[in-house]
């Protein structure tokens, strides 16, 4: 007798169907919403960076680097930056001096040594822990706050208000709004805001892009197994740039997006005088370079009146 033999199955066409097809379709789905670009400023994530257990200690880590300049300037760099504020400041025995976002101390610490009251605000736990370790360690009473320095109230009032590595621009308009009412409402009479800012030739050099890594950034993101998606953006229009970071475990999965803003001094010193800073002077960086329009960065000095 002889054995019926089946008809050979045509192929699947793609698109048809069929858990291939369907799994197919749902990586892809997952793969375009994490390279989507959003909207600008229209998610941030900035606590989640310095109170996660895990990113913390690597950022202080990167703090006390004293080779890198990715979380905090080198060593060097931060020497100079302190003897600047130091003299251009007074800073001296009685001087009240306000780090927002100190980290871990570095110029809080060198500022006190001038006999000036300092005070230190950061969202970061273990940053401040290690500040206050080292304050003890040299001797000097420095007061440190774990709060976030946009909802800052105090009755404190400051002679100068300092804010280093350009976290300005990290921070979304309605967030840099309600920096400078804090920063305004906790100045002494003639006191000053300095800080620094990223800048157009830093726009420049951003390149769109899209990388794919397990364990992106050598395990920077977890102590567990992940797999990292990272993509860079550019908002030609809004002069501004995102570094979009999708961190995929077993268990969770989560997105961090590091925003930048790129001023002029033109744009800079408008913001700060529609926020009352009618008195700003446009400096190349923090050790109190001249300006330099080739340079990625600079730095500003804001007070409320002339002096």
């Amino acid at each position: 007798m002889r054995r019926r033999v089946a008809p050979p199955r045509r192929p699947r066409r793609p698109g048809r169907g069929g858990r291939v097809t369907g799994a197919a379709s749902f990586v892809f789905g997952e793969l375009r919403a994490v390279n989507a670009r959003p909207g600008v400023f229209s998610v941030v994530t900035t606590p989640e960076l310095w109170t996660d257990e895990h990113i913390s200690g690597r950022m202080l880590a990167a703090h006390l680097d004293p080779h890198l300049d990715s979380a905090s300037n080198r060593i060097d760099v931060v020497e100079r930056v302190s003897a600047w504020l130091v003299d251009r400041f007074d800073l001296r025995d009685g001087r009240r001096v306000a780090d927002f976002g100190c980290g871990p101390g570095l110029y809080t610490g060198r500022i006190a040594r001038t006999g000036a009251r300092v005070t230190g605000l950061d969202l970061s736990r273990r940053s401040l822990d290690h500040a206050v370790t080292a304050a003890r360690e040299d001797g000097r009473t420095i007061r440190y706050l774990c709060q976030d320095y946009l909802s800052y109230r105090d009755a404190e009032r400051y002679d100068l208000v300092l804010m280093v590595m350009r976290d300005y621009c990290a921070l979304a308009p309605a967030a840099r709004r309600a920096l400078l009412r804090t920063v305004r409402e906790h100045l002494a009479d003639g006191g000053a805001f300095a800080f620094d800012v990223d800048a157009p030739p830093a726009f420049d050099a951003v390149e769109e892009r899209a990388v794919y890594a397990p364990s992106l950034m050598d395990g920077f993101w977890s102590a567990r197994p992940y797999f990292g998606f990272h993509n860079t953006f550019r908002y030609e229009r809004a002069r501004v740039s995102l570094d979009k970071y999708e961190i995929v475990e077993e268990e969770r999965r989560r997105t961090f997006y590091n925003w930048v803003r790129y001023f002029t001094p033109a744009e800079l010193t408008a913001e700060l005088n529609g926020a009352g800073f009618t008195a700003v002077d446009i400096l190349g960086d923090l050790t109190g370079a001249r300006y330099d329009p080739g340079a990625p960065l600079f730095a500003a000095v804001a007070r409320t009146g002339s002096g």
